[in-house]
């Protein structure tokens, strides 16, 4: 979530989260580079995540086209190391609408496709709108229907969020995320299957001048297995 506040920025966040029932704490490095231009946006990811006992590595690069001033689309891949806990790949894809007399409304829909380095995949379709309200508040619902393989085993999630941004240099988030999901790779060896989760999240960041921003998260997830609880601290570079 990072916030409201435009501009192109470069930021690198650090983050550590416990993990109940002996499944192992989590940590990592996450950084992401954003460039946006009149008619395009383009955004640099790479993870470096530990997690049940295992640690591997994500990089990724979306790019977002708006054709006019009501249309977009945005494309984007991301590549794992080949560790289980991470995809082998990944490619997601949607189309954007703005509605409204001042373009105030938002709606997307899309497609996402995950390999693991296993024989899990996912296929999934994803739908959201979004409202640019009054007073700098940004409101958002979404969801994504998706179908695990082999076993085409059904799942859905179900996203609301809202973004705020009282002035140029202050920005809070909130996120909730509820429903279902059909694996989760523990290791090589074992896999969660066909259970329900909830994510949470808040945070906020704080532009220090012209140039540098910090931000802090909170995140709190659910399933039957486990809970993770854990906070993410980032500094953000702005060009």
């Amino acid at each position: 979530m990072p916030g409201g506040i435009a501009g192109s920025w470069v930021e690198a966040n650090v983050f550590a989260q416990g993990v109940t029932n002996g499944f192992g704490d989590w940590s990592g490095l996450y950084v992401r580079g954003v460039r946006p231009t009149p008619k395009n946006t383009f955004t640099v990811d790479a993870l470096r995540l530990q997690a049940f006992n295992q640690t591997g590595l994500l990089i990724g690069a979306a790019h977002r086209h708006d054709w006019n001033s009501t249309f977009f689309h945005v494309l984007g891949a991301n590549v794992g190391s080949g560790v289980p806990i991470l995809p082998d790949y990944r490619v997601d894809g949607l189309l954007g609408v703005r509605l409204g007399g001042r373009k105030q409304w938002q709606a997307t829909g899309g497609a996402s496709y995950v390999k693991s380095v296993t024989e899990l995949s996912d296929i999934a379709g994803t739908a959201s709108l979004a409202w640019y309200a009054p007073k700098a508040l940004v409101l958002e619902v979404a969801g994504r229907y998706n179908i695990s393989r082999p076993g085409n085993i059904e799942s859905y999630r179900l996203i609301q969020s809202a973004t705020y941004t009282p002035s140029p240099r202050r920005s809070f988030s909130i996120r909730q995320i509820q429903g279902t999901e059909g694996w989760q790779i523990i290791s090589a060896e074992r896999t969660l299957q066909k259970f329900s989760s909830g994510d949470w999240g808040l945070a906020w960041r704080e532009k220090l001048g012209a140039h540098w921003a910090l931000s802090l998260q909170g995140d709190r997830y659910t399933n039957p297995f486990y809970s993770r609880t854990g906070v993410t601290i980032g500094a953000a570079y702005y060009f």
